[in-house]
C-alpha cells in the first residue's frame, strides 16, 4: 500500500479561498472508511488507511478574480433588474474562461500566466514545503487529481504537458485524473480538434469524468477522445442548471466515487 496518496483539488470559476474543497475531501475520508468497514476492516485499519490520504488544493484564481471583480461592479452596480439573478452567476464562467483563452494566446509557445501559477503550486506540493493535512509521511509521488469545471480544463492543459515548460514533474505519479462538471469538450472543439487522437501520458494511468444531467456547463467526454478509455459517472447534483453545477463540492455520490478511485490507487481495491 502506498505511504502517501496526495489528492490534489483544482477549482473552477469564481473567487477561491483557502479549505474551498474541505467539505468534499472529509466526504471522501467517510466514504472511504464506510466502503473499509463494510469490507470488514476494524478501526485501526481504517485510520491508518485515512492518514495516508493527504489533502492539498491549487488556488490560481487570483489572476482573474481583480477582472471579474470590477466586471460585476461596472454590469452589476445598477439597481437590481429581474434578469441579473440568472445572468450575475453566469457570467464570471464566460470571463474567467475568455480570460484563460487569452492566457492562451499571449504567448503561443511561452509560458502561460495560470499554468505557471499552477505549475508553482504542483512543485511545492511535491516537495517538502507543503505537507498538506495530517501528513503522517513526508515522501510521496502518488496523487489523485479533481479538477472541477474550468479547473478540469487547466489540469487538463498541465497533466497533458500542453506548455513544455509548465509540467508535471517525471517522477510523479498520477493514479486518476477526475474532471467534474467539465466543459473541456467545448475547448478541444473551439481549438479545432473535435476528434482528439491524444492518448494519456506515461504519468497519468486513468481518467474519470464526473457529470450532473441537469449541470449547464458540463459535457460528456468519452465521445471526444477516441484514444483513452475514459470511465464516465452520471450523478444528480441539483435541480438548478447553475447550482447542478457547483453541488458537486456538497455532493455524496461524487465523494463516494472518489473515495472508490482512492481505495483503488491505494491498492485495496480492484
Amino acid at each position: 500500500m502506498l505511504r502517501n496518496l496526495k489528492l490534489i483539488f483544482i477549482h473552477g470559476i469564481n473567487n477561491q479561498i483557502t479549505n474551498y474543497s474541505q467539505g468534499l475531501y472529509v466526504k471522501v475520508l467517510k466514504a472511504t472508511a464506510f466502503q473499509l468497514a463494510r469490507a470488514g476492516a476494524n478501526e485501526a485499519a481504517i485510520e491508518d488507511v485515512l492518514m495516508r490520504i493527504v489533502h492539498h488544493e491549487v488556488l490560481w484564481a487570483n489572476l482573474t478574480t481583480d477582472l471579474t471583480e470590477r466586471y460585476l461592479q461596472l454590469g452589476y452596480g445598477r439597481p437590481n433588474v429581474f434578469w441579473n439573478r440568472f445572468t450575475r452567476p453566469i457570467d464570471p464562467l464566460g470571463l474567467q474562461i475568455m480570460q484563460y483563452i487569452k492566457d492562451k494566446g499571449d504567448r503561443q509557445y511561452g509560458p502561460m500566466n495560470i499554468l505557471g501559477d499552477v505549475d508553482a503550486s504542483m512543485n511545492r506540493i511535491f516537495s517538502a514545503q507543503d505537507l498538506g493535512e495530517r501528513p503522517r509521511h513526508e515522501e510521496g509521488h502518488h496523487a489523485i487529481v479533481i479538477g472541477h469545471s474550468l479547473g478540469s480544463v487547466i489540469a487538463f492543459d498541465y497533466l497533458m504537458g500542453f506548455r513544455p515548460q509548465h509540467q508535471l514533474r517525471h517522477d510523479i505519479t498520477v493514479h486518476n485524473f477526475i474532471t467534474m462538471g467539465s466543459p473541456l469538450p467545448l475547448f478541444i472543439s473551439a481549438m479545432g480538434h473535435p476528434d482528439s487522437d491524444l492518448m494519456l501520458p506515461p504519468a497519468v494511468r486513468k481518467w474519470t469524468n464526473i457529470l450532473s444531467p441537469r449541470d449547464a456547463i458540463a459535457r460528456s467526454h468519452v465521445p471526444f477522445f477516441h484514444q483513452i478509455p475514459i470511465e464516465e459517472h452520471w450523478v444528480h447534483t441539483n435541480f438548478g442548471p447553475v447550482a447542478a453545477h457547483i453541488a458537486y463540492w456538497k455532493d455524496d455520490v461524487t465523494a463516494q466515487i472518489i473515495a472508490q478511485e482512492v481505495l483503488i490507487a491505494l491498492g485495496l481495491m480492484k
